[in-house]
């Protein structure tokens, strides 16, 4: 599928260059998922909804991570990725971290969930030999009680490149859970609200790879200019 945008620079007298705008998707959107549980159906419920597609009224869409590929900076003092399995669910779906925070993962649940946090690592999902469709495994995780919190670093590995991918939160036991972790080692990212809308500040001048991932469609890439002092203002639209 193609991703169109509008580009639109504003004057103004902000300090840095900055990129704002909206990820909007208003074509058909994917099938909805239905499982059906026969694990701990009692907390998890007997059936799970699996939507990749979260849209506001006008075609917002939730869950977009919208970073620049190529800028350095100061990462931010909070740096962790804090993320709650309640309901046999990961909350939140998607999540950025940087290098040197933590993972901090806490179970809200009264059962033993397994959490496990894959690399993508491409390159073996093409493999003939041991190809690793989810990825491979960081950190397998028990947290066996309600209230329970693990905490494990991010490493410097972990970043989001091309030939290793995202994090990707899985569970063994129970198969449909899923999360998806960013990991940078700048500042310039940040995930779309309810209405589909982000800012990036403080950006250096330049010319930058601006990049979105959704769940539904994956990596769209585009060309951006940033110059000091103004505001690029876009609207991302996923799909035809």
């Amino acid at each position: 599928m193609r991703a169109l945008f509008a580009l639109i620079i504003l004057s103004g007298t902000l300090f840095a260059g900055v990129i704002k705008g909206k990820v909007v998707y208003k074509g058909k959107p994917p099938p909805v998922e239905i499982v059906e549980v026969k694990t701990d159906a009692l907390i998890c419920g007997e059936k799970v909804k699996i939507n990749k597609l979260e849209r506001s009224a006008d075609g917002g869409v939730k869950n977009a991570v919208v970073w620049v590929e190529g800028a350095k900076g100061k990462l931010p003092s909070n740096r962790d990725v804090r993320i709650t399995v309640k309901d046999c669910k990961v909350i939140p779906l998607v999540s950025i971290g940087f290098v040197g925070g933590n993972y901090i993962i806490k179970n809200e649940d009264p059962i033993l969930h397994t959490v496990q946090l894959k690399i993508e690592l491409a390159y073996k999902k093409k493999r003939k030999t041991r190809p690793l469709e989810t990825g491979a495994t960081i950190y397998n995780l028990a947290l066996p009680q309600k209230g329970m919190i693990l905490k494990r670093p991010i490493k410097k590995f972990h970043r989001y490149q091309e030939k290793t991918g995202f994090i990707y939160v899985r569970s063994n036991a129970h198969p449909w859970i899923r999360g998806y972790i960013f990991v940078f080692d700048h500042p310039y990212a940040d995930i779309t609200d309810s209405a589909g809308t982000f800012e990036i500040k403080n950006i250096p001048e330049g010319r930058y790879k601006l990049k979105v991932w959704q769940e539904a469609f994956g990596i769209k890439e585009f060309e951006v200019e940033v110059k000091k002092d103004e505001e690029v203002k876009l609207t991302i639209s996923l799909g035809d």
